[in-house]
């Protein structure tokens, strides 16, 4: 008989953020909610950030995650749907964001165990890139998305 009891692997619950060509993973307690795409207050000049919006009778600046990726707003870029996810760097400067969603955010419960790293090529805004069940996804490095989020306010 063992006199170590070994741990029971523990199961959280993620969500996946779709976008056009990949999609997000994160903690589900980052969503504060997913929402119908609302009016943009003002527009600015920016490769990901399309402007702000009124959420909670506060305004909340919205971005486009693959325009921070990559420099450039996609051409096709749906402005359907959003989630509004927690800021947690400069909370009192940004307490929440928006993330633009190419579609239908989903739940996904997953193990450690679940997740296979994938060997891709660095990007200072992302932590890691991964394999969940039979989709490969990005998990975001928190601090960099929210300090070039904040640079550009």
């Amino acid at each position: 008989m063992s006199t170590v009891a070994e741990a029971p692997s523990t199961v959280l619950a993620n969500i996946i953020l779709p976008l056009s060509k990949s999609g997000l993973l994160l903690p589900n307690s980052a969503v504060a909610e997913v929402i119908l795409a609302g009016q943009l207050s003002s527009a600015v000049s920016s490769p990901f950030l399309l402007g702000y919006m009124t959420w909670r009778e506060q305004e909340i600046p919205l971005i486009s995650f693959e325009g921070l990726l990559s420099g450039s707003l996609p051409d096709d870029l749906p402005l359907r749907q959003m989630a509004i996810l927690h800021g947690i760097t400069n909370r009192q400067k940004m307490p929440f964001f928006g993330l633009v969603l190419s579609g239908v955010p989903r739940m996904l419960r997953l193990r450690a165990s679940d997740i296979t790293p994938l060997d891709v090529e660095a990007n200072p805004l992302i932590h890691s890139h991964v394999r969940a069940g039979d989709m490969a996804l990005m998990i975001p490095d928190w601090d960099a998305l929210e300090q070039e989020i904040l640079a550009a306010l």
